[in-house]
This record gives C-alpha cells, structure tokens and sequence, in this order.
C-alpha cells in the first residue's frame, strides 16, 4: 500500500520542504508515491446556522450534510449524535427515517451509515440541468486540452462554495473534492472571482462579513489590500491565488454568468504553483475560450468588461 503523507511544497520547485507540518486550510497537499493528491481533508465544517423553524428537519439535513462531508468514511450513530449535538434516540429514529428513503444505506455488521443513491434521484433535475450538462462538456475538453484539473463550484447564499464537479487529468496532481464540499467565503480564486464582477455595493456588504484567516504565509489579512486584489482580478481578467488557501498549490478561476448577469458558477484550474505559473498565460487563454462558448451556449448577459465574451 503506498504510503500517503502530508507535505510542504517549495513554491518553484515542486518538492517537499524539510518544513514540519502546519495548519492550512481543509485543502490538503498529499503526497502519494508518485503524484500529489489534492484532499478536502476530513475535519467536519460547520454548514449554515438552523434558523429554529422545524428543528427535526434541521437535523435531518445537518445528518445528511455530516456524513457527505466525512465521504469516503462512514459514521456510526454516536459520532454523528455527540458531533451535531443530537439526542441519541432523536438521533436514531432520523437515520431510520432517512434509511428507510434510501438516502443513507445501514451496515448491520459496522453499524456504520454511508449516503445512497436514493438522494441523487430526488435530485436529478438539479444535477443535470441544460446548462449543467453544456458547462461539464466544455470543462471536459478544457481539461483535455489543458491536462491540468478543473473544480466547478456555485455560490451559496451564505458566501461559501458547494462543489458541483471535478474534472481530473493525465497529471501531476489529482482532485479528489468530493461533490457537495463546501469550500469558505475567503476561498482564495474563487472569492476573487465571484466579487470582481460585483457591484460595489455588494463588495462592501461582503467586506463588512470578512474575518481574515491566515491559511497560509501568503494569505492577505488586510482589508485594503483585499479590496484591491479584488480590483486588479476585474482588470486582470481572472483570479489568482499563489500559495494562499493551500501552501504549494496555486489557482486561477473565472465566474460564469447567467441570462440576468447573475454570477451562477465558478471553475478553477489548479497545480504546483511551480508547474501552473510558468503556465498562467495559456492556461488562462484556454479558460477564457471555454468561458465564452459556455456563455453563448446558455445565452448568458455577460458585463462588457468581462473576457471571453
């Protein structure tokens, strides 16, 4: 069984630092013999607040977001009751109830719950939308062309990023989020990318929210020179982030817009910050014409600054 460990990364040569190992983000740097593996990791992160309305469905749907978050790993009734906070009985009658719809299967050996395929039929019409299904062919040739990986992300109304896709290439690297992780409103290319487009207005109101967390050296903690990160990714084009949510790992990521001009959904490319940004110049060429045959396809209303048309 090859050996997995945790590594730092010297930015421009790719290879692990004599460095120990130190909190990042639940982006994590794996290294696997020989290729990296790009991990969410398996700490639990906290989802929404519930706002109290029907508390027994609150609890159906922090159960359900639980276990997707551990995935691969299974739970049993006791973790998943002491970490939401849970009575054990309520507890047990929910995971009943939701295996009882086929949204989470039951090992009676283990006694270990895992999600089902149930809740994907439940949820079909979500997932394979028109334009869904005309985003994942174009990011499908993107990577093709590219050979680097590709993450689809969408906006959440509390700022943070649910991952709709992964597209994985022939490389150095490999993606291994699952769908429905939630990457944090400060998520580095995709923050930058969803905010440039945005009114000021908006800006402010999300700045107003911002709590800077240092995931790295190189993560930016200050408010003024945020704002004009934000500023120099609308007259960039497209967001970058060099070793700021994941040491060693770099990011570019454009927004995609819909027929209203509402950011719908983001996708980033990311590898080795030594093996991307030799590379940022064609790498974000290719996005930029992926982007713009996405946009005519679903008839989006793009802002005319906005590249790839």
């Amino acid at each position: 069984m090859t050996k997995r460990r945790q590594a730092k990364l010297d930015p421009t040569t790719d290879t692990p630092s004599s460095r120990p190992d130190e909190p990042t983000s639940n982006a994590k740097l794996l290294y696997e013999g020989d290729h990296w593996l790009l991990s969410a990791g398996n700490d639990y992160v906290n989802a929404k607040t519930a706002p109290g309305i029907v508390p027994a469905l609150e609890n159906g749907i922090a159960i359900i977001s639980f276990i997707n978050r551990k995935a691969p790993r299974a739970a049993n009734l006791a973790e998943i009751s002491s970490t939401l906070g849970i009575s054990r009985s309520h507890c047990h009658s929910l995971l009943k109830t939701l295996t009882h719809f086929e949204w989470l299967s039951f090992d009676e050996e283990t006694k270990m719950y895992r999600l089902q395929a149930g809740i994907l039929s439940d949820a079909s019409s979500l997932l394979n939308s028109p334009a869904i299904n005309v985003i994942r062919q174009q990011l499908a040739a993107l990577v093709e062309r590219i050979a680097l990986p590709c993450v689809l992300s969408e906006p959440l109304s509390d700022d943070s990023f649910v991952v709709i896709d992964r597209f994985n290439a022939h490389h150095i690297m490999e993606v291994s989020f699952p769908v429905g992780h939630r990457f944090p409103r400060n998520a580095s290319a995709q923050m930058r990318a969803y905010l440039a487009w945005q009114t000021p207005e908006r800006i402010d109101r999300w700045m107003q929210e911002w709590q800077p967390v240092a995931y790295t050296e190189s993560s930016l903690t200050d408010a003024q020179q945020l704002r004009a990160e934000i500023g120099a990714t609308r007259r960039r084009g497209h967001a970058r982030s060099v070793g700021e949510f994941t040491e060693g790992l770099m990011a570019v990521a454009l927004p995609i817009f819909d027929r209203t001009g509402r950011v719908i959904y983001l996708f980033n490319v990311s590898s080795l910050v030594g093996t991307l940004l030799p590379r940022e110049e064609e790498v974000v060429r290719e996005m930029r014409r992926t982007v713009g045959q996405i946009h005519r396809a679903i008839a989006a209303n793009v802002p005319p600054d906005f590249p790839g048309g």
